[in-house]
């Protein structure tokens, strides 16, 4: 049986491990599938499903990648069939030829794509960041698949708002699309340079992550990730995302819902992520301590145990 590792990247701790290039024989024996299936405009994306059980739906971030999930893989493919797949021009997924098709509702209409290709009618989600729009969206168009979510680090509705908590960050974002549109080879150059810039990686690593815990392996891994996409990607997907906003409907959500938060995210204020909270009618909020933008890297382990035991809670758990 093939490790999911051959999929996704591994993890800085596990790598650590002095059995980490030898899958146990309880790992070796959990299914791996993978490939690519093919949305209903003709892309074709890239999906992996680790373990089995019931299953367990992961969607990253802005121009992430499973890497923002690979602790919490490893732990629950153990009894659940865990899901992800990557958003069209990410990582293996391939470009669409309309580059507008790159916003949350189309992402959200992908996975719906995925889901039923995997003959699923049911499953639990769980989203990061941008992926919380995802997954909103999807319990919008499609609130029968859920038996239950957990949005964490996310936001209900224009991001660049509020990001860093400043204002700025839309004229940024418009210098960048000016730039693109003037000189896009030069953009392009630019931002792969941007590989060797400690000042960026400092930015990332600070504003994104708690330096303190998580291993700077995994935060420059991210960093090089997004810096090798073609930066109109980058831009798309953050100008569309700007404009999601899921306020006025977030109280028709009934399905079990956690809201995790870090009380360290530096990127989304605590406000915006409390109004998730505070909208979606009988959802509990948790926040943890010395947690960023990226808890569940920064904490695996409590992320884990916090998302076990509401799954044990709502009784959404394997055979």
């Amino acid at each position: 049986m093939m490790s999911p590792t051959l999929f996704r990247p591994l993890g800085a701790r596990r790598k650590k491990s002095p059995h980490a290039d030898t899958p146990s024989d309880s790992e070796s024996l959990k299914p791996v599938t993978h490939g690519y299936f093919e949305t209903r405009d003709g892309t074709r994306l890239f999906y992996c499903t680790e373990g089995q059980g019931a299953p367990l739906v992961f969607c990253y971030g802005l121009v992430c990648s499973s890497l923002h999930w690979t602790y919490q893989l490893d732990y629950f493919r153990e009894n659940y069939q865990c899901i992800w797949f990557d958003y069209r021009a990410h990582q293996k997924s391939d470009r669409p030829e309309d580059l507008s098709t790159l916003n949350i509702p189309q992402f959200s209409r992908d996975l719906q794509d995925l889901l039923e290709h995997l003959q699923i009618k049911r499953a639990f989600f769980l989203g990061h960041s941008m992926g919380v729009n995802v997954v909103l969206e999807t319990y919008r168009e499609s609130p029968e698949l859920f038996a239950g979510m957990v949005l964490a680090s996310g936001t209900a509705r224009a991001p660049l708002e509020s990001l860093f908590n400043i204002s700025a960050t839309r004229g940024i974002l418009s210098v960048l699309k000016k730039t693109h549109q003037w000189f896009p080879k030069t953009l392009s150059n630019l931002w792969k340079l941007q590989q060797r810039s400690a000042l960026i990686k400092a930015i990332v690593r600070f504003g994104g992550f708690n330096p303190f815990l998580t291993p700077q392996e995994d935060i420059d891994l991210y960093v090089n990730q997004v810096l090798e996409m073609d930066p109109e990607v980058f831009i798309r997907v953050l100008e569309n995302y700007d404009r999601f906003d899921s306020q006025a409907w977030l109280h028709t959500v009934h399905t079990p819902s956690l809201i995790i938060a870090g009380d360290q995210d530096h990127l989304v204020p605590l406000d915006q992520q409390r109004v998730l909270h505070q909208l979606i009618p009988g959802s509990q909020w948790e926040l943890l301590r010395n947690g960023s933008h990226c808890p569940q890297m920064d904490l695996p382990e409590l992320f884990n145990l916090r998302v076990e035991k509401f799954l044990t809670q709502i009784g959404y758990t394997s055979p």
